[in-house]
C-alpha cells in the first residue's frame, strides 16, 4: 500500500478563556477529485490506542493522581463512541490498546515526542496524555495555559484515505473544580473529531460564550430576532442566557471550567452530527434527511464569495435545531472564489430559516472573510436592492427527506451611486489628489502603497511611512529612511523607486531615538515638505528638549534644503511642528504641542491661531490655502479661514459642526448617557459643536473631513459638503443606501481626493481600512430618486430644492 505523510496544518483546541456543520478539515487530490480525507469505514471499527504514565492530571503537589490514566481512558471511549453512535454516519472506532502495547513506548513525553510524530507508528488514532503541556510547549511550541489539544490525520494511503492521526490531549490545563474530568472531557470529544478529519463549526457558539448585553448575538439576523447571552450569565443581568446543551462540539473555543465543557463532550446537536454523515454517510443519511443547497454572491449578482458562515434555523427551535455551512468550504479556496454551500440534516416536515453571518473566531481551513454588506435572511424574492430584500424578510424553507431545496443569497447593495470598498487589513493613511492611489502602514515598521489597479505594493526594506504624505499622482511619496547609512533617520521622498533625502538642521549631529526630523507632508509637486526636527539649542549636546525650541518646524525644496520656520511665538512651547501644506506650497499649518494651532504664509512670520480664535491643532488645508478648516474653541463651532486675507474678522467664516447627540454621543465618566438627561438642544446651547480634528479638505475647499468626540465620549467620523452643512460619516452612507457598511464604525475618516470623489479611513485603533468612491450620489427629488454628481450636481439639485440621499432611505 502506498503511504503518504500528510503536511497538514494543526487543529487546535482553544480555552474559552482566551463553521458547514463541521465541514472537512483536509481536502485531497488523490483519486484525481478534490475531496474530503476520510478514514475507510468497511472494515470495522478503527482501533484507537492509548497512552500511559503515572495520572493524566497531578493534584497541586504534583505526585497525587487528580484524573488517572484508567479515568483518562474512560473519557477517550466515551467521546470515540459518541462519534461513533452517530445513526446517519458509518464512522466507528474504539479503544483497542495501548501505545505502550503497539509500540514498547509507556509513556509519550517531551523527550520522546519527536521519535513518535512523523513516524508510521501503525493504523489506528494515537492519543497522547500530555500530563504537564510540555509536549504542546516544547514540541508544538504553544502555551499550555491557552491550548487544550491538538489533533490531526498524520497519514494517509496516497488514495485519499487517513491511516493514522494524533491527538495529545492537555492534562496540565485541567480545572481544579473537574474531579471526574467530565468538562475536560468536551476537549476530548472535540479533538477527536479533527482526528476523523472534521473542521470547526459555528452555529450557537458565539451565544453561548461571547454574547453580552453590551455586544450580543442572535440566532439570525440582528435587529431581526432577540439575542441570547453567554450561558452562565449572572441573574439580574437583565440577559438571557443560553442552555449549553444548544453548544455545537466543534466549535473552536471550549469553557472546560464550566457546564458548557462537559455538553461539548456529547454529539446530540443536528450540526455536529451532520459533520460526521457529510464525511462518513449512512445508506439512508440522504434519503432521510432534507437540504438546502445554494451560492453565495457580491451584490453583482455573478461574483460567488467564500469564507462566509451560512446557517439554517428550525423556526421552532432557532438554538436546537440548526445546521451551518461555510460557503466554499468543499474546496477551501483552492478553486479561487467559491460561494457554493449544501446544509445537510434538516428534520423532514420542519422549516427553517437561512441566512449569513460573519465567522466570529477561530481557525478554518477555508479563510474566514469579512462580510462586504449586511447580514440578511434568504427569501424567495431574493435580490441584491435593499429596499426590496430587506435583512429580515425571510422566507421559510420546508425540508423534505431526500430533497434538496435551493437558496442562493446575493449580498445586498446598489451598483450605482457611493460605493463602499473594504480595502486591507491595515492603516491606509492617505490618497492621492487622483484619487487612484494610497499610502498606508501595517503596524508600525511596514509601508505599502495600493493601487486600485495593482493592488499592494510594498514599500523597500528600510523605508518607514510615517504619514504617508503623497504627491498629486501618488507617485512620490514622503517617508522616513536612512539614505547615508549612518544609522539616523531623516525624512526621504521616494519615487520612482529612487530616495531623496532631505537632510535634518544639525548636519545628523542630533537626533532623538534614531531620528533626527520626521516629514509630515509635501505639496502637489512634492518640491516642497514640512515637518519636524530636532536641534540642539543650547549646545548641551543632546537635542529635542522641551521648553528649549529643540523641536522646531521646518520647510524643504530642492533648491535651498531644509531650513527651521519662523518661531517667535510669545512663549516657548515644548515642541512645534509644521504638519500639513497647501497643494500650490503657500500656505504651512501646524501647531504647537496639541494646543495652539499655528501657520506660515510664504514662509513669512507664524500666525498664533490658538490665540486668533481658540484652534489647538491644524493637519489640512485646500489646494490654495484661501480654506484652512479648524475647529474654534472661542466661537464653540468650526472655521473656515482665508489664509490669503491675513487674520482679519473677514478672513473667518463659521461653518457650524457636528452635535452632540444627533451626530456624537456624548456620555458621562461612568457611561450614563448624557443625552438622554439633558437634550440635543441644551447641550449645543451649552457647548456648541462638538470639538473635531479636521483630517482632510478638497482643493477647492467645499468639501472637509474630520473626527469628533473622544475616546472618553466616543469617536463620529464628520463630513462637511458646502452647501449641504454636516453630517456623520454614518449618516452620509445611510441616507445613500450604502447598507454594506451599516455594521462599520466610520469614525476615522483619513483622506479625500482633490474632488471628494474618493475618501479614505478606517477604524480608531483597528487594523483596517475603506474607501468611498462617490463620483456620483443620490438626491430625492420630487419623490424620485435621482442620480447626480459629485460634489457640484449634489450642491444645484440641493440649492433647487432636492434632498440629499435616495428617497427610500429619508
Amino acid at each position: 500500500m502506498k503511504r503518504s505523510s500528510l503536511a497538514l496544518t494543526l487543529a487546535l483546541a482553544v480555552a474559552a478563556g482566551a463553521a458547514q456543520a463541521a465541514g472537512p478539515l483536509y481536502l485531497s487530490t488523490e483519486t484525481g477529485r478534490l475531496r474530503p480525507l476520510v478514514w475507510d469505514t468497511s472494515n470495522g471499527p478503527i482501533p484507537v490506542y492509548t497512552d500511559g504514565g503515572g495520572a493524566f492530571t497531578y493534584d497541586y503537589d504534583g505526585v497525587t493522581p487528580f484524573i488517572t490514566i484508567e479515568r483518562a481512558n474512560e473519557i477517550t471511549a466515551f467521546a470515540f463512541n459518541e462519534w461513533s453512535e452517530v445513526p446517519t454516519s458509518t464512522f466507528k472506532a474504539a479503544v483497542a490498546g495501548t501505545i505502550a502495547s503497539q509500540t514498547g513506548v509507556a509513556d509519550v513525553t517531551s523527550a520522546n515526542a519527536a521519535d513518535f510524530y512523523g513516524v508510521e507508528n501503525g493504523y489506528g488514532f494515537w492519543v497522547l496524555y500530555d500530563t504537564d503541556g510540555s509536549i504542546l510547549e516544547e514540541y508544538f511550541g504553544v502555551p499550555r495555559s491557552s491550548v487544550l489539544g491538538i489533533a490531526f490525520p498524520e497519514f494517509g494511503d496516497g488514495n485519499g484515505r487517513i491511516i493514522e492521526a494524533t491527538a495529545v490531549m492537555n492534562g496540565w490545563n485541567v480545572w481544579d473544580t473537574d474531579v471526574d474530568g467530565n468538562q475536560v472531557a468536551g476537549v476530548f470529544t472535540h479533538e477527536f473529531g479533527h482526528a476523523i478529519n472534521l473542521s470547526h463549526s459555528q452555529v450557537n457558539g458565539p451565544m453561548v460564550y461571547q454574547s453580552y448585553t453590551y455586544a450580543p448575538y442572535q440566532p439570525g439576523i440582528k435587529g431581526c430576532v432577540a439575542p441570547v447571552h453567554r450561558y452562565d450569565y449572572p441573574d439580574g443581568m437583565g440577559a438571557n442566557p443560553a442552555d449549553p446543551k444548544t453548544l455545537e462540539t466543534m466549535f473552536p473555543f471550549i469553557d472546560h471550567g464550566g457546564q458548557a465543557g462537559a455538553e461539548q463532550s456529547t454529539i446530540d446537536h443536528p450540526d455536529d452530527k451532520a459533520g460526521i454523515s457529510n464525511l462518513y454517510p449512512a445508506a439512508n443519511y440522504a434519503s432521510s434527511r432534507g437540504t438546502i443547497s445554494g451560492v453565495l454572491r457580491l451584490k453583482d449578482g455573478s461574483t460567488e464569495y467564500s469564507g462566509i458562515n451560512i446557517v439554517a434555523r428550525n423556526v421552532d427551535d432557532l438554538m436546537g435545531d440548526a445546521v451551518s455551512a461555510m460557503s466554499g468550504d468543499q474546496t477551501q479556496g483552492l478553486v479561487g472564489p467559491d460561494g457554493r454551500f449544501t446544509i445537510n440534516n434538516l428534520t423532514p416536515g420542519e422549516q427553517y430559516v437561512v441566512y449569513i453571518e460573519e465567522i466570529t473566531s477561530g481557525g478554518y481551513p477555508t479563510t474566514p472573510t469579512m462580510m462586504v454588506s449586511q447580514g440578511e435572511y434568504w427569501n424567495a424574492a431574493e435580490d441584491s436592492d435593499p429596499v426590496a430584500d430587506t435583512a429580515c424578510d425571510a422566507t421559510p424553507i420546508l425540508a423534505e427527506a431526500g430533497v434538496s431545496k435551493q437558496a442562493d443569497i446575493t449580498y445586498n447593495g446598489y451598483l450605482k451611486g457611493v460605493q463602499f470598498t473594504p480595502v486591507v487589513s491595515a492603516n491606509l493613511v492617505q490618497v492621492s489628489k487622483s484619487g487612484r492611489r494610497a499610502s498606508g502602514t501595517l503596524g508600525t515598521e511596514i509601508g505599502f502603497f495600493w493601487d486600485q489597479n495593482k493592488g499592494i505594493e510594498l514599500l523597500p526594506e528600510g523605508v518607514v511611512v510615517s504619514h504617508g504624505a503623497m504627491d498629486r499622482n501618488g507617485q512620490r511619496t514622503l517617508v522616513s529612511a536612512d539614505p547615508d547609512g549612518n544609522g539616523i533617520r531623516e525624512p526621504v521622498i521616494l519615487g520612482n523607486n529612487q530616495l531623496t533625502g532631505l537632510g535634518d538642521l544639525s548636519g545628523d549631529s542630533c537626533n532623538v531615538d534614531g531620528i533626527s526630523a520626521s516629514g509630515w507632508d509635501i505639496d502637489d509637486s512634492a518640491n516642497k515638505a514640512v515637518g519636524l526636527a530636532y536641534v540642539d539649542r543650547d549646545g548641551d549636546g543632546r537635542c529635542g528638549g522641551s521648553f528649549k525650541n529643540e523641536i522646531v518646524p521646518f520647510v524643504w525644496d530642492a533648491k535651498r534644503g531644509m531650513r527651521q520656520l519662523d518661531l517667535s511665538l510669545d512663549e516657548v512651547q515644548p515642541w512645534v511642528r509644521a504638519a500639513g501644506i497647501s497643494g500650490n506650497g503657500r500656505v504651512i499649518v501646524g501647531s504647537a504641542n496639541i494646543s495652539k494651532a499655528l501657520a506660515w504664509v510664504d514662509e513669512g512670520k507664524i500666525i498664533d491661531l490658538g490665540q486668533l480664535i481658540g484652534a489647538n491643532d491644524l493637519y489640512a488645508t485646500n489646494y490654495d490655502g484661501t480654506r484652512v478648516p479648524m475647529y474654534s474653541s472661542i466661537r464653540r463651532e468650526m472655521v473656515l479661514w482665508n489664509a490669503m486675507r491675513g487674520t482679519g474678522e473677514d478672513a473667518f467664516t463659521s461653518i457650524d459642526g457636528l452635535r452632540y447627540c444627533r451626530d456624537v454621543p456624548y456620555t458621562s465618566f461612568f457611561g450614563e448617557d448624557l443625552c438622554a438627561v439633558y437634550g440635543e438642544e441644551y447641550l449645543y446651547e451649552m457647548l456648541g459643536t462638538a470639538p473635531m480634528g479636521v483630517s482632510a479638505v478638497t482643493d477647492k475647499g467645499d468639501i472637509v473631513l474630520g473626527r469628533a468626540g473622544s475616546f472618553f465620549t466616543g469617536f463620529s467620523g464628520g463630513i462637511w459638503i458646502e452647501g449641504l452643512g454636516w453630517m456623520s460619516m454614518r449618516e452620509f452612507l445611510r441616507k445613500q443606501g450604502v447598507v454594506e457598511a451599516e455594521n462599520i464604525d466610520f469614525n476615522n475618516p483619513l483622506a479625500v481626493s482633490a474632488s471628494g470623489s474618493e475618501i479614505v479611513g478606517g477604524i480608531a485603533g483597528a487594523q483596517f481600512s475603506w474607501m468611498i468612491q462617490a463620483d456620483q450620489v443620490y438626491v430625492c427629488q420630487n419623490g424620485q430618486s435621482v442620480l447626480t454628481g459629485f460634489p457640484n450636481g449634489l450642491k444645484a439639485k440641493v440649492a433647487a430644492g432636492a434632498q440629499f440621499g435616495r428617497c427610500e432611505f429619508q
